[in-house]
């Protein structure tokens, strides 16, 4: 097994159980989700009837590329294992019960709680399809549960690094039908300033040299990692070295609008596009009576403190979670 694979106890009693009664379970034909390095499925354990989702990550071959795989694939590990200490679970994120690794398949897999509804992509695209869009007040709900899950991953010393619609999904439950968990953690980094070290740690285990590579604030060479569209106007200015809790929150506000108005707020035709449009311009807010959604003057000001480009005067910069909960744009019937 590799040093940063792990079970709980709740699931196998080791490493080498946990392969084994993931090789027991029922795979589904069809994909839930396909990210750039990972696919997953649900699985049904034949026995008990109990399902799971199965996150299956193929190593390259070429060293190179296998490395960096083999890096997203401990921060994710590293990150599941500082969630299964808490009690109790921190709400909003997704609760991983296993990582193995099968040789025979050169395929590393997380076993996770299955979450049956769909990403926030494809709910914003089935409600376009049904010439609709998500109603602020349902919205509001949404990105509620998102911030308290970043603030969770912040108390913890983590930094998201690559929140997106389609990172957070729908996991329904009798009380709450538009329940969501944030789901992937594979470019977390070590929150600048907290102390943490936990991604650095598990990185050193792995490869003493990767481990310089953790921390934002360590090595100015490092790539920014994370999504074109989400990413914050000072990562594009400043490079890695800039990563910082106002980075997930700059998302955050990427993510807001996004929901609201069907599409990113700096969306271009390419990617040049994209980042000239993030460090030049201010998203565009459409009235209804020129096509665009009913969205109230307060949460227009949430997504504009958002989307700041100074990142210290971020919402979310100064007082963290609970001042982006706090914000009159998330009261609902404002």
């Amino acid at each position: 097994m590799l040093p940063f694979c792990f079970a709980l106890p709740e699931f196998a009693k080791d490493r080498d159980d946990a392969l084994t009664r993931f090789q027991a379970l029922t795979l589904d034909s069809h994909y839930k989700g396909e990210g750039s390095i990972a696919r997953v499925v649900a699985a049904t354990c034949p026995t008990s009837g109990k399902r799971f989702a199965a996150k299956r990550v193929s190593l390259p071959r070429e060293s190179q590329e296998r490395s960096q795989v083999l890096q997203r694939v401990a921060r994710e590990s590293a990150v599941a294992q500082a969630l299964a200490t808490q009690q109790p679970f921190p709400e909003g994120l997704v609760r991983h019960h296993a990582c193995v690794y099968d040789d025979a398949a050169n395929t590393v897999i997380f076993i996770m709680q299955l979450c049956e509804g769909p990403n926030l992509a494809e709910l914003r695209r089935q409600q376009q399809e049904a010439r609709g869009r998500l109603p602020e007040a349902r919205v509001k709900h949404i990105v509620r549960q998102v911030a308290a899950a970043l603030g969770q991953l912040h108390r913890l010393g983590f930094l998201c690094v690559d929140l997106k619609a389609e990172n957070v999904v729908i996991a329904p439950t009798e009380q709450d039908p538009d329940r969501v968990l944030l789901a992937d953690f594979d470019l977390c980094r070590d929150l600048p300033g907290s102390g943490s070290s936990t991604c650095a740690d598990m990185l050193a285990k792995l490869d003493p040299a990767a481990a310089a590579l953790s921390g934002p604030a360590r090595d100015a060479s490092e790539r920014v990692w994370g999504t074109a569209e989400y990413l914050a106007y000072e990562l594009l200015k400043d490079g890695p070295l800039a990563y910082s809790a106002a980075s997930d929150w700059w998302a955050l506000g990427v993510l807001t609008y996004e929901l609201l108005y069907g599409r990113a707020p700096y969306s271009a035709p390419t990617l040049d596009g994209v980042l000239h449009r993030i460090t030049h311009y201010s998203p565009a807010f459409t009235p209804p009576e020129d096509g665009g959604p009913k969205v109230s003057g307060a949460m227009v000001q949430f997504i504009r403190a958002l989307l700041r480009h100074r990142p210290d005067m971020r919402l979310g910069a100064r007082g963290g979670m609970q001042e982006v909960l706090g914000h009159p744009g998330l009261q609902q019937g404002v």
